[in-house]
């Protein structure tokens, strides 16, 4: 098969953003598992599939189609062989739990993940239309978060996937309340291990004392808090900009020892840098704390909206304050070294409501808020 039914046959949406440990469904790569062939003008779904003597929701799965219909003619289309059953898409959604994939319950017309399968530590988005207005709340894991959007029909739900997050399947439920009633979705969610690296940390002598959790007791119940902060408008454009121009040293994830073990994890992406060095606010936002933390030093939390907040730690100085508005580009601080750090450097720290995720992906002109609309 070439690469592009490759991409489509696995879902991916940048052929390019590939990790180690993604599984890829090698689905049409021989002719004892199924073929590909282009839907011809004015043919359905179905007459493919009663054609190849596969049901319409096997052929809907294979090929990632959560609406089978009104399809381009040409589309390259997966049919798995009837005698070894169906291979499932790996981002195939069974949003009732049963029937085809088309059935999806009124009053959804459309919905959609991006990206499935995720690695563990990156931002999901959920983006569901309906026929009529709804209320809408996402349930993950242990997390119940109301979902976003610019309007009654057109809803969004953000995931951040916390780094040590088992790999497997787990199951994001929506909840969807409107003048017909409540109705429930669950899609099933695959998740990847991702690649994480193991640091040693060495820290001088004057900055072994910030490891007694005595001293961090403050500042770690000041956090919890904080992470619970969410905002209903976005502020934010997309991609994010670098927070400085400076070298990464050490990447989001990453398990870290200071001596005992690899006991901890990396919530950001650090950035090499001399003392001084201005910090820049990667996107829109208004400043929900900026006060000296033992740990983290002088910090910043900046809330771009949406449940989406950036943290820079260890500066030298704070430039803004409670309540200011930043824009994108606008320095906000000075890189430095203070608190529990080894040197001159900015941690950046990405939060999607409450959960440190992958910043770099936000980056990425095709990562997490490529498919959303523009504020």
């Amino acid at each position: 098969m070439d690469a592009l039914e490759l991409a489509r046959s696995n879902g991916l949406r940048s052929p390019r953003r590939l990790y180690p440990g993604q599984v890829l469904a090698l689905v049409g790569a021989a002719s004892l598992h199924g073929a590909t062939r282009p839907l011809a003008a004015g043919e359905t779904l179905l007459d493919v599939a009663q054609a190849a003597g596969v049901d319409l929701q096997s052929v809907a799965l294979a090929n990632g189609l959560l609406r089978p219909t009104a399809l381009p003619p040409g589309l390259s289309l997966w049919l798995p062989d009837p005698r070894v059953g169906t291979l499932p898409h790996p981002s195939a959604l069974a949003a009732t739990g049963a029937g085809p994939a088309s059935s999806l319950p009124y009053p959804v017309l459309s919905l959609s993940v991006t990206p499935n399968p995720v690695a563990r530590g990156e931002t999901l988005v959920i983006t569901i239309e309906t026929a009529e207005p709804v209320a809408c709340t996402v349930t993950f894991l242990d997390s119940h978060e109301a979902c976003v959007g610019s309007g009654d029909t057109a809803w969004f739900a953000l995931i951040g996937l916390p780094a040590l997050l088992d790999p497997g399947l787990v199951d994001v439920t929506l909840m969807l309340t409107s003048a017909a009633g409540d109705v429930a979705l669950t899609v099933p969610l695959r998740v990847a291990s991702g690649r994480y690296d193991y640091e040693r940390i060495d820290l001088p002598p004057d900055r072994q004392s910030l490891l007694d959790p005595a001293l961090s007791q403050r500042e770690r119940d000041l956090i919890a808090r904080m992470r619970g902060h969410r905002s209903s408008d976005r502020l934010w454009q997309y991609p994010f900009t670098r927070p400085t121009d400076a070298a990464i040293t050490s990447f989001y994830g990453s398990r870290r020892s200071y001596g005992y073990g690899f006991g901890s994890t990396h919530a950001g992406s650090d950035f090499d840098g001399e003392g001084g060095e201005p910090v820049l606010a990667p996107a829109d936002g208004v400043v929900i704390l900026a006060e000296q933390l033992v740990v983290r030093g002088n910090a910043i939390l900046v809330d771009h909206g949406w449940g989406v907040v950036s943290g820079f730690w260890h500066l030298s100085s704070i430039g803004v304050g409670v309540g200011d508005s930043v824009s994108q580009g606008q320095q906000i601080a000075t890189l430095g070294n203070t608190g529990l750090s080894t040197g001159a450097h900015l941690h950046w720290e990405l939060w999607v409501n409450g959960v440190a995720v992958n910043a770099l992906s936000w980056l990425e002109p095709d990562g997490p808020g490529d498919s959303l609309p523009l504020p």
